[in-house]
């Protein structure tokens, strides 16, 4: 019984050393993480429950729920709501139906052909938002290289305006946020054991239901993953549906952009800030619940 306690108190310590240490070795991170975004996310909450009061310090202003109730009374906000919604479904649904394909063929590829793929793939984050959707700009106006090669070929009669319209921004965003659905699902197919098709193989199934069957199911956490990350840059990107749509695509993140730079109302560019964060978060815990219950069926 002593050796039992003895062992037991020296583990203790152990488990007590180990926390420490792994607190110790978290503790740069953890500071830039608070400095990054739990600061400024706490500056955020305190802004949205105050009154719209600029001449005042942030110390000094009132507080205030009318933020929240203009936001939430008003139909035009409220459509605004739905539309980013929207074109977030609307972008995760052909980024995950482009991205599968790529993620596949690349999965598929030899070591060149397969770099290459990923370099290609990856150009958009080279880039950046702002010079990918300089390009779509020049690409879809109304002299632009499409208008022209549609002209020539007799399909267009006069140039079309594709500026404006939720086509175009839907195929900039997709564009530019097809790398993070490419790399999650290539992340799921590297991950899946190749004696599991061998398995499939060998009791009769053919490539298509091998893939049906064992391919598709086993890659529903990448899938999962990046359409999350889609949606959350899609709905809270601004300068894409800015410059490619012209200012007749309105999302949250324009107008959170309008009230702070523009308007300079913060407390209302605040609510609608941490509107937008609710609705990421609420998003993130549904698809982990689906997840976890997939798991469990």
């Amino acid at each position: 019984m002593k050796e039992t306690a003895e062992e037991s108190r020296t583990l203790q310590k152990l488990r007590r050393r180990q926390a420490w240490s792994g607190a110790a070795l978290l503790s740069p991170a953890l500071f830039i993480y608070s400095v990054v975004f739990m600061i400024p996310a706490l500056v955020l909450l305190i802004g949205s429950f105050q009154a719209n009061q600029p001449e005042k310090k942030m110390w000094e202003r009132g507080w205030a729920l009318t933020s929240f109730s203009r936001f939430f009374s008003d139909p035009y906000f409220i459509k605004v709501i739905g539309v980013t919604l929207l074109m977030g479904v609307v972008v995760v649904f052909f980024s995950l139906m482009i991205g599968y394909l790529l993620a596949y063929h690349i999965y598929k590829a030899k070591s060149l052909a397969k770099t290459t793929w990923i370099t290609v793939v990856l150009t958009p984050l080279f880039s950046g938002a702002l010079l990918q959707s300089l390009g779509w700009y020049l690409l879809l106006a109304r002299y632009g290289p499409i208008n022209v090669l549609l002209r020539d070929t007799g399909i267009l009669t006069k140039p079309f305006n594709f500026l404006g319209t939720y086509g175009a921004v839907t195929i900039a965003l997709v564009h530019g946020f097809l790398p993070f659905m490419v790399l999650s699902i290539v992340n799921s197919l590297r991950s899946i054991p190749a004696n599991l098709l061998d398995a499939a193989a060998s009791l009769g199934a053919n490539k298509f239901t091998a893939f049906v069957r064992v391919t598709l199911p086993l890659t529903k956490g990448g899938m999962a993953a990046g359409s999350v990350l889609v949606f959350g840059g899609t709905i809270g990107s601004f300068a894409t549906p800015g410059i490619v749509g012209q200012g007749k695509i309105q999302l949250l993140a324009q107008i959170i952009y309008q009230q702070a730079i523009q308007v300079f109302d913060w407390s209302f560019a605040s609510a609608i800030s941490l509107v937008l964060l609710l609705v990421l978060a609420t998003v993130l815990v549904l698809t982990r619940l689906a997840g976890r219950k997939g798991r469990e069926a």
